[in-house]
């Protein structure tokens, strides 16, 4: 056993106990390579669980009589039930950068380094503490050693294990696709990507708007359900801060989230559908509101605020859950509490008023770090205020390729404002829209249709070059971020 591997095996076992349990807020323990080569070197197996029942169940019929040594990787071992502490040791909060100390440890967590680099980072036996730009010179040398290989994401891509409705799909697939960026080699897995979503459009078909209707209880599948499930959650007087991303998709949050975890915020990650077309005015609208949006709307600050505010005031909230004009308070650009009130809602539009005009993901990438680094901050102040936070956005984005705009006479029936956008047409009534997928039939199958409007399921778009933009099926257009801080 190399001296990598039984270093992590002696942080996260003891000698008197098959069993043990830790927290390992930066993922390192949860990569698949970092898994595998655990097992194969050691015999440890480390097992993801994400509740005290899952555990106690996972350990009644399969582990209590199992000789394996088993690591469970759990949000909190504080969760562990009574009776298992006593046959699980507690491991203390493991995270990668605690193995190196010497090396700085926000770029570590940043350049979300593989098993091999940390083995040949740790193996360099630094004495002394480094700077950022020594540790960066370190991580760019186990970089080009032992990084990231094309040939192996691609198989990796098309080996995940594809259920949308389960975060963990999405956040294989968005942590793939920012080391993909980062090597510029974003075009290299395009096609797995475009293979995924293939898959994805037949899940669309088959259970999106089922969806439409779902329970709340558990959590929001669509974003029209995030105020019911958050009026669920909690009593009229918990301080509660729901903060909008316009336009984030989950590869973009997962930047944010490493810059949390570095300001010790722990956060829960979970993924929820936007409402098609994936626009502002529909899905943003949804979230606010808290049913399915109308057609009939204006977008506009003022309106969300309305919607936000009649949500919580309204007769038809239980006489102990309604809420007074004063205790609501809605803030459009800025994450900034000026008073004390107990629903907060916050938009941030930085991303969404800025991407538009990229024509790459690499810039996309750059701007997400800019924006990351100021956005943590206020996210930071609000967490020690005491408020319980929901991170969301109302749609996500996608690199897009030209098909062509449309011409003036497409144009002519199209419902109103909004109705138009480079992924999405929305006409006034389904005869306009047959006309023109009539007028168009070699797009037919690459359009999502539905009523009387219709997406692009592929990279496509109504525009005349290459752009990031939203609004149609793409699954990185629709499966986006809902992520639960707890209040400090």
């Amino acid at each position: 056993m190399d001296e990598f591997v039984n270093k992590i095996v002696t942080l996260l076992t003891t000698t008197n106990k098959r069993l043990s349990a830790v927290k390992n807020p930066d993922g390192f323990l949860l990569r698949d390579d970092t898994r595998k080569i655990l097992f194969e070197k050691s015999g440890l197996e480390l097992l993801q669980i994400k509740s005290g029942i899952e555990l106690r169940v996972r350990y009644e019929l399969t582990d209590k009589f199992s000789d394996k040594r088993i690591c469970y990787v759990v949000d909190d071992t504080n969760d562990l039930l009574p009776d298992l502490k006593s046959v699980i040791f507690e491991a203390p909060v493991f995270t990668l950068a605690k193995m190196i100390p010497s090396y700085d440890k926000n770029e570590i967590l940043q350049s979300n380094v593989n098993f091999d680099m940390a083995s040949f980072i740790y193996n360099k036996k630094i004495t002394r503490n480094l700077s950022l730009e020594e540790t960066r010179f370190i991580v760019t040398e186990a970089d080009d050693i032992y990084g990231w290989d094309i040939k192996e994401n691609i198989t990796a891509l098309k080996s995940i294990e594809l259920r949308w409705e389960n975060v963990e799909t999405i956040d294989k697939i968005s942590t793939i696709i920012i080391n993909a960026i980062k090597k510029d080699a974003y075009d290299e897995i395009k096609p797995a990507i475009e293979q995924l979503n293939d898959n994805f459009q037949e899940f669309l078909d088959k259970r999106y708007y089922f969806n439409i209707n779902s329970s709340y209880i558990q959590k929001p599948q669509m974003v029209h359900k995030i105020l019911p499930y958050i009026e669920h959650k909690h009593q009229r007087f918990d301080k509660v801060a729901l903060i909008v991303i316009d336009g984030m998709s989950f590869w973009q949050y997962l930047i944010l989230d490493q810059l949390l975890a570095q300001k010790g915020i722990e956060t829960k990650k979970d993924m929820t559908f936007a409402w098609m077309p994936s626009i502002t005015k529909l899905s943003r609208q949804a979230i606010f509101r808290g049913e399915a949006p109308t057609t009939d709307y204006n977008q506009s600050p003022t309106q969300e605020s309305h919607l936000w505010t009649n949500y919580w005031t309204s007769s038809k909230r239980s006489p102990q859950k309604q809420m007074q004009d004063y205790e609501v308070n809605y803030t459009h650009g800025k994450l900034s509490i000026n008073n004390n009130s107990y629903r907060q809602a916050f938009v941030d539009v930085t991303i969404d008023e800025k991407m538009h005009s990229l024509d790459s993901n690499k810039d996309l990438l750059a701007l997400t770090k800019n924006w990351a680094e100021k956005i943590s901050d206020d996210i930071k102040i609000i967490h020690e205020q005491n408020y319980h936070i929901y991170i969301t956005t109302d749609h996500g984005n996608i690199l897009s390729e030209p098909w062509r705009s449309l011409n003036n006479q497409e144009k002519t029936y199209l419902f109103d404002k909004e109705s138009r956008g480079r992924r999405h047409v929305i006409y006034n009534n389904t005869n306009y829209l047959n006309d023109f997928i009539n007028t168009n039939q070699e797009i037919k199958n690459q359009l999502l249709i539905h009523d009387s409007w219709a997406v692009w399921r592929n990279t496509k778009s109504f525009f005349n070059n290459q752009s990031i933009t939203h609004g149609g099926a793409h699954f990185l257009e629709v499966i986006i971020p809902f992520i639960t801080i707890k209040k400090k």
